[in-house]
């Protein structure tokens, strides 16, 4: 079952059961502490998720996330597009104490009274994929702190003073 509406809050374990799936588009400007990094908040994030009881009895989740995101680029300081494609691997558990005892393959999500809320979950994804350091392509970024600096380096030399004139002249003396 695929729904196109996104539940604000959903139990996954009532999803798992029932082997259901949701998928969606969320606006980036719904998320407060992602709009704070990006460069950005113009876009959507879509997200798809299929729910399932593993071997184990856990809840799990695997799906995808894909958005299209404005960061800052650390050369010019201006807005750069980059594309996030995030396979997801979740495992829903109750406490901390739960999450140490899932598998490395799956990402734990922690049910607040079981349910979880979506925007959050998506948010923190989104935050953990964005990249650490972003770029223009080298032709299509115009920093300005290279300008300025070959701009002074351009200068000829025998246009600056010399700081050590003065001892010039009382070596003359």
């Amino acid at each position: 079952m695929l729904n196109d509406t996104l539940p604000k809050y959903f139990d996954p374990r009532k999803y798992a059961n029932n082997e259901l799936a949701f998928e969606g588009n969320m606006p980036l400007n719904q998320f407060e502490e992602l709009c704070a990094i990006l460069a950005s908040d113009e876009g959507n994030a879509f997200i798809h998720l299929d729910f399932r009881v593993d071997e184990d009895r856990r809840y799990i989740a695997t799906g995808s996330l894909t958005a299209n995101v404005q960061v800052v680029c650390q050369r010019c300081m201006g807005a750069v597009d980059h594309d996030l494609e995030v396979d997801l691997a979740l495992g829903f558990v109750y406490d901390e104490d739960h999450a140490k005892n899932l598998p490395n393959n799956y990402d734990p999500v922690v049910m607040t009274d079981g349910e979880v809320i979506l925007a959050d979950m998506v948010e923190q994804e989104i935050i953990l994929a964005l990249p650490i350091v972003a770029y223009h392509e080298e032709s299509g970024c115009n920093p300005t702190a290279q300008k300025y600096a070959s701009s002074t380096d351009d200068a000829a030399d025998d246009e600056k003073p010399n700081p050590f004139s003065i001892l010039a002249q009382l070596k003359a003396k």
